[in-house]
């Protein structure tokens, strides 16, 4: 099964491997959305995510740990080892979870992000803006992408936020689906700044809470 739940700050290194993992992994396949171990995302990002309660991750817990978690890694859209023969979601030194899918849900949207027509007016501290979905590919076909959305915007919504926004590759067919079947209405193509890769074309996504 899968636990979806905002991550503890004692989690902070199987954070940061995960997210190694994805950079990694990602790299010169098809799912690379252009993410690099040490570039982006980045240790201030994740840290800070996790810091503020804004880093939701999904957990392995019963039947679901270990399986082929040592296979590599892959974003689906965007610290210390993890043991993938965890018990109770945990490394093997009891310190670490598995964790098999994450993102972060914050109020900074890229520069860029104020030319697109929203549909929902709401103050910046209302507005989630979702960042790095990622989910080990290994566990692909198994809803625990849609499991990570579903209880993020549950939480998101319980935070008081009244809206949630992000951008994905228009090539990404996989995730845009995705998005889309999880209630995410598509707000058209644009450019937006991301210092680890400069001006690009994105498409914008939202769903009001």
């Amino acid at each position: 099964m899968l636990e979806v739940r905002k991550a503890r700050v004692d989690e902070l290194d199987a954070v940061f491997e995960f997210y190694g993992q994805m950079a990694d992994q990602m790299e010169d396949t098809d799912f690379d959305v252009q993410w690099r171990r040490g570039g982006h995302p980045s240790a201030a990002l994740l840290r800070e995510s996790v810091e503020a309660g804004q880093m939701i991750i999904g957990v392995l817990t019963g039947d679901a740990e270990g399986e082929g978690v040592e296979a590599g890694a892959c974003a689906s859209g965007a610290g210390g080892a993890m043991d993938a023969r965890a018990e109770g979601g945990k490394g093997a030194a009891g310190s670490h979870p598995v964790i098999a899918s994450a993102m972060v849900v914050n109020h900074e949207g890229s520069s860029g992000y104020e030319a697109v027509p929203w549909a929902v007016d709401a103050a910046p501290e209302c507005v989630g803006v979702l960042h790095v979905v990622a989910t080990l590919p290994v566990y692909h076909g198994r809803g625990f992408a849609r499991q990570l959305l579903t209880r993020g915007i549950e939480v998101s919504r319980a935070d008081g936020l009244v809206v949630l926004r992000l951008d994905t590759f228009p090539h990404n067919k996989r995730a845009r689906s995705l998005y889309e079947s999880c209630g995410f209405e598509d707000r058209g193509d644009w450019t937006v700044y991301y210092p680890a890769l400069g001006d690009i074309q994105v498409s914008m996504y939202e769903l009001p809470l």
